[in-house]
């Protein structure tokens, strides 16, 4: 280790304050790695989750990788480091496992270069008998692990309170009978719940480039069950390291709920986390307590924060305690005077509300439920208990959009800043309205997975004219993001096992992506730009989270007729999805 990542890493641990000590020397090592810098992982609730989880095992030793910060990256890309554990500054081919956890599928490109870093050959096919393995969960993989596919050994499917303790005993068991490299993986895709071994299934295609079928090698399952955490015995998701070196400074973040009752139609927390689950305010609060004595900063993390059916009563009883709450975002419809109160004693001077859409129609299509009276009485109300700074979020490029949804964004955002303004007006700061403007990316397991990209040069366009509308409003501030690098994500997202060969070329060979493309014997619109057939076979069914397809078909359907989505009952006798109907069956062979 260079001095410099050695006295980083000293810093950083200096600064840690946790509520649970790291386990060294467990008989079982493994190193989770996170592809983005140590600022943004250590504001990542499932990496703290999934470390909590490993560390609480007596003989597993779980240390921690993050991808280097930005001055240190010439040195990796050199060769002239290599990458070593935070905890204990190990070589991470050291370790019986490297496991990534990935949220987001722009980080692919950052998981590669951190297998070169760490000595490994990229492909799980050409490692050596000796190399740790190599695996990969969270979100951004339980959508479509294809696309990584080629490189990883195997995935966790699923959620990890419900994985970890049986693959730790799986991993065990296949380590006592002193198998081969080979054999330990075919092992634990055979026996474990949730892991996903692509080197034991072969995709095949027709000429045309569509899936056909995919075959499988051994005792494998057909498709791979999204594992779920119990809710009758997980506890809440909960920071168990805070740090001022983050994005959420000295906060503990904790996760009040997992999924959202909503169904809005582009949002796949909505449908691969049915049902919908809250933890009840005990379980909040205990953790809450913990952490007093360390921070009174307090985040609760949910899809649907304020959807939490004990919200006011959680608020009470943290304003009472002395808490300052941060919320992830809230409902524009779900504001109650206990939220308020809550926002109002911790000085907060920012909240997001996300309308997504600017015409009640497109929020209609898109299914998010919300009038633009919703939004308008949501932005009053929180100005008036202090919130100097509203974020709204809005997406452009959503299927069934016309020129007229984007103009009603720009009305609505007129409104909602003269009502901002006029109730700020007379205090010593004047209220901010700050947009966020992101092109929409079709994800597996929803209803819009049949939509098309609207493609880099139609959300340039309407991103130019939304700029234009708003660039000269007072106290308005608009953020967009960069369609290029949507039209990447869309490309990840919804890719097969071919598009790891696109992704290799950008690490390896150093390629832009349009670079990449033209190696490439078909297309990136291919998977990107053209509306999926309604029988087409797609690559990331190898994965089953237990929503019906025909449920996210009919969904579809509906929304290309403008009408509204139906929310989850919360009923566990409702079968119209099929994830409570799966609870009660039988795993398929």
């Amino acid at each position: 280790m260079s001095w410099k990542q050695r006295r980083q890493s000293q810093l950083r641990l200096s600064k840690e304050k946790s509520i649970l000590s790291w386990n060294a020397g467990g008989s079982v090592r493994l190193v989770l790695a996170f592809p983005n810098t140590y600022r943004v992982g250590m504001s990542n609730l499932g990496l703290q989750t999934v470390w909590r989880l490993f560390n609480e095992i007596p003989d597993v030793t779980c240390e921690r990788v993050f991808y280097p910060d930005p001055e240190m990256v010439p040195e990796f890309r050199s060769g002239r480091e290599r990458l070593l554990s935070l905890e204990s500054g190990r070589p991470l081919t050291d370790f019986h496992l490297l496991a990534f956890s990935i949220s987001f599928e722009n980080d692919y490109p950052a998981v590669l270069e951190m297998l070169l870093w760490a000595g490994l050959s990229l492909r799980s096919a050409q490692r050596r008998s000796r190399d740790p393995l190599v695996a990969a969960g969270g979100v951004a993989v339980f959508l479509n692990p294809e696309p990584l596919a080629s490189f990883m050994d195997f995935f966790f499917i699923g959620e990890a309170e419900g994985l970890v303790n049986p693959f730790v005993r799986a991993w065990r068991d296949a380590g006592a009978r002193g198998l081969s490299r080979e054999d330990m993986v075919q092992a634990l895709a055979e026996k474990c719940p949730g892991l996903y071994a692509p080197r034991f299934y072969t995709p095949r295609y027709d000429p045309n480039g569509f899936l056909e079928t995919v075959e499988r090698t051994g005792a494998v399952p057909r498709r791979i069950r999204a594992v779920k955490a119990d809710p009758e015995t997980a506890s809440p998701a909960h920071s168990v390291i805070v740090t001022e070196e983050t994005e959420f400074s000295e906060t503990a973040l904790i996760e009040i709920g997992r999924g959202c009752p909503r169904g809005c139609r582009f949002c796949a927390a909505g449908f691969v986390y049915r049902p919908p689950r809250f933890h009840p305010v005990s379980a909040i609060t205990s953790i809450v307590e913990r952490w007093l004595p360390h921070t009174s900063r307090i985040g609760l993390v949910s899809p649907a924060v304020s959807d939490h059916p004990q919200m006011d009563l959680l608020c009470r009883h943290l304003v009472d305690r002395g808490v300052q709450v941060h919320f992830s975002s809230l409902r524009a419809d779900k504001v109650s005077p206990d939220i308020l109160t809550a926002l109002g004693e911790s000085a907060l001077k920012a909240v997001a509300v996300a309308p997504e859409a600017g015409s009640e129609r497109l929020r209609a299509v898109i299914g998010k439920s919300l009038s633009d009276e919703d939004v308008l009485s949501a932005a009053e109300r929180l100005t008036d208990c202090g919130i100097v700074q509203l974020k709204l979020y809005f997406m452009i490029g959503l299927p069934g959009e016309t020129r007229e949804d984007l103009a009603a964004v720009v009305d609505l955002v007129k409104r909602v800043k003269h009502r901002v303004l006029e109730r700020s007006r007379g205090r010593k700061k004047v209220g901010v309205v700050t947009l966020s403007i992101h092109s929409f990316v079709p994800k597996p397991f929803t209803p819009f997975q049949w939509a098309a990209f609207a493609g880099v040069g139609d959300l340039k366009s309407k991103a130019k004219w939304l700029q234009q509308a708003l660039g000269k409003v007072s106290n308005v501030r608009v953020h967009f993001d960069l369609p290029k690098w949507a039209y990447v994500q869309a490309l990840l997202a919804r890719g097969d096992r071919r598009v790891g060969d696109l992704l290799e070329k950008t690490v390896v060979g150093q390629m832009s992506w349009s670079q990449a493309a033209k190696t490439s014997v078909l297309n990136p619109d291919f998977w990107v730009m053209r509306e999926r057939g309604a029988d087409e076979v797609f690559p990331w069914e190898i994965v089953d989270h237990g929503v019906k397809r025909s449920f996210l078909r009919a969904q579809y359907e509906k929304a290309m007729e403008g009408l509204p989505s139906e929310p989850c009952p919360l009923d566990p006798a409702c079968r119209t999805c099929g994830v409570c109907a799966r609870t009660e069956a039988t795993p398929s062979p």
